[in-house]
Parts: C-alpha cells; structure tokens; sequence
C-alpha cells in the first residue's frame, strides 16, 4: 500500500465517519426541537447509521496505521512531535468513546426499541438524555482530532 492510498483511506474514512456522528450528534441533541420527527424515529434514524460508521471508522484506522507505518518504518509514538501525538491519543479516546457509545450507551434504547415501537415511551425518553449528552461528546472528540490532525501536519 503507498502512502498516498493509505491517507486517502484514512481521511475518507474519517470523513464519512466524522461528517455523520457530528451532524447525526446535532439532530439527537435537537431532537425534541425538530417539527415532524418524533425524537426516536431521530435516534432510529441514527442508529441506522451503525453499519457504515463502524466500517468508516474501521477504514480510518487501517488508513491511519499504514500511513503512520509507511511514514515512520515502525509503530512508535514519541512526544518528540507533541501535536502528532495529542492527535493519536484523541483519537484512542474516540475510538474507545465510539466502543463505549454503540454497546452501552445504546443499548437500553435497542432494548426498548421494537419493531411494532416502544415497549416503554416512558422509559425510552428518560434514557435518551444519556445518548445525547454522549453524542456530544463524540461530535467534540471528532472535531477535537481533525483539529490536532490538521495541526499536526
């Protein structure tokens, strides 16, 4: 793999990544603002989402570990270059933040979540609060390592 194809991997993964968990962030912190949707057809439309968010952001690490292996011969991180590695460690963070977010966060909302609808709407509203707050989390985790990454060179 060339360098030039192991960055375009990277950064076309982390867009299609980065781009949906920012707006979709956006839409589940505003869900009970916006006219016409209820709010879990809002966090429905999201969680369907999960399949190419996983595979974009899968594509990014596979981009970023090649691009770093065929930059520096080897997988070290030094604080030689403290804004490459602040770069590296948001986006550990990130990734475990994601891990954490599509298995736990989500998952009393899954629960709740039928085909036929809501098992419990009461239950489903007081659980929503935590996916948002979470979300927002992510949305400044995404936008966190696109700064230090830009940054970084």
């Amino acid at each position: 793999m060339s360098l030039t194809l192991a960055l375009l991997v990277r950064d076309l993964g982390f867009l299609l990544y980065g781009g949906p968990m920012v707006a979709f962030a956006v839409l589940v912190v505003l869900r009970d603002r916006l006219p016409g949707a209820a709010s879990h057809e809002v966090i429905r439309t999201y969680r369907s989402w999960g399949p190419g968010l996983g595979l974009s952001l899968g594509a990014c690490v596979l981009g970023a570990l090649a691009a770093h292996w065929l930059t520096y011969g080897a997988f070290d991180w030094t604080l030689d270059r403290p804004l490459e590695a602040g770069a590296w460690l948001m986006f550990l963070l990130m990734w475990v933040s994601n891990i954490q977010l599509e298995v736990w966060t989500l998952e009393p909302l899954r629960k709740l979540d039928r085909d036929r609808g809501l098992a419990d709407p009461a239950q489903y509203a007081d659980k929503s609060p935590r996916l948002a707050r979470h979300m927002g989390v992510q949305a400044a985790l995404v936008l966190l390592v696109a700064i230090l990454g830009r940054l970084a060179g």
